[in-house]
């Protein structure tokens, strides 16, 4: 077993999440094509959920004890926080190390600004505690900030980065971001995991013939916190315009969650695109159809691909139909997705503000773009194989790590 390490990926909420689901299995792919043996360990907080979700994969899942809420540091912890004093415990047991040759952080964006500019250290300090017991410890296909209105966490960060083994950046923006904090001498530039799964599907470019055209759409509650309105509000304005996307340009629409969870309305998209299509008015509804099941990354990737537009709130959305060669405008609620789209396109003009969803700038957008599927569906089917190789680069710093 000594030429086969074992991994510890840990960092995301569950696979309910297809982005996190696609982070998994892309991860999977790319640890295996230096390793093909290698244990890989998937610590999750809802094992049994999580193991269903990644059939077909050669992944353990383990569980991953939360705090409890009153737990002893979670009490001291919001004592202090009374008191105006910012403190947070590390919130993993170390006994997770246990075994392994390498800890990847796995959740994306976790290394971001919430919404209200607050940060978690919870995390970087089970990281910091693998590096002193000399288990590499990396942030794995990852957008990075900007601390900048936090400076409390800009510093934080600037200092937990510069000592860990390696990061790798899923786009540009990320790179120069950390460069610009001083930390690049570890730092790989790569593309996200989950372009490197399912590259088997792809949009079929035959002729539609009489068929209408299809445009999906995926909107988040968790995207509508970020720009700060009121569910009820949001889902009233998207609803309207759906349906001047259907009534403009005489397309069916389907409605695409990209993240399905029973427990946790607020960031469950399929319960939000249900209100979405029950606000639309009667003539366009009957043009609009929810995705209503649980079909996971490679399920969701298949529908996707068989439509001629798609335009995505969630980035792993985006990701999703992106790689399956179909133009994608980007709804931007934070940094990431704008870097994501330079990324791919090379340019920012398919990415939009998600609190510009409803204007007409971004309605003209989709009609350019509709204009243009064959050019921009052209261009991913030759952009998207560099990509997904890009997924890969950082095997060899990851080899140097362990070996």
């Amino acid at each position: 077993m000594a030429g086969y390490p074992c991994i510890l990926l840990i960092g995301i909420g569950g696979v309910y999440n297809y982005g996190c689901e696609a982070i998994v299995r892309g991860t999977e792919a790319i640890v295996r094509s230096a390793w093909p043996d290698a244990r890989i360990v998937y610590a999750s907080r809802r094992p049994e959920e999580d193991k269903r979700r990644l059939t077909g994969s050669d992944v353990d899942v383990v569980y991953r004890p939360s705090r409890g809420r009153y737990s002893l540091s979670n009490v001291i912890r919001k004592l202090l926080s009374f008191m105006g004093i910012k403190w947070h415990p590390m919130s993993d047991s170390l006994a997770l190390l246990n075994g392994h040759k390498a800890v990847l952080s796995i959740g994306g964006d976790i290394y971001t600004l919430s919404s209200s500019g607050e940060y978690s250290g919870a995390l970087p300090k089970f990281g910091a505690a693998a590096e002193e017991r000399g288990i590499p410890y990396i942030l794995w296909g990852a957008s990075v900030g900007p601390f900048a209105r936090n400076p409390r966490a800009e510093a934080f960060f600037k200092e937990h980065l510069s000592r860990i083994s390696l990061i790798t950046a899923r786009e540009r923006d990320t790179v120069e971001y950390l460069a610009g904090i001083g930390v690049s001498r570890n730092v790989v530039p790569c593309a996200d995991p989950a372009f490197a799964v399912a590259p088997e599907i792809v949009k079929n470019g035959t002729p539609r013939g009489a068929k209408k055209r299809t445009v999906a759409v995926n909107l988040s509650p968790l995207s509508v916190r970020h720009i700060g309105l009121s569910q009820t509000d949001a889902i009233d304005s998207q609803a309207k315009m759906i349906e001047r996307i259907v009534g403009t340009y005489d397309v069916e629409v389907v409605l695409v969650p990209h993240v399905v969870c029973g427990f946790s309305e607020h960031d469950d998209d399929l319960r939000y695109l249900r209100r979405i299509r029950t606000a639309v008015d009667g003539p366009s509804q009957q043009r609009v159809r929810l995705l209503d099941t649980d079909t996971g990354f490679v399920g969701t990737k298949r529908v996707l691909a068989e439509c001629d537009l798609v335009i995505a709130a969630r980035m792993h959305c985006a990701i999703n139909a992106m790689a399956a060669h179909v133009p994608t405008l980007l709804l931007a609620y934070s940094q990431k997705a704008q870097g994501m789209a330079n990324y791919v396109y090379g340019h920012r003009d398919w990415a939009f503000a998600l609190k510009d969803f409803c204007s007409d700038e971004c309605l003209n957008a989709i009609g350019r773009m509709l204009d243009s599927t064959e050019m921009v569906s052209a261009h991913l089917a030759r952009r998207i194989p560099e990509v997904r190789s890009d997924a890969f680069r950082p095997v060899d710093a990851l080899r140097r790590l362990i070996s």
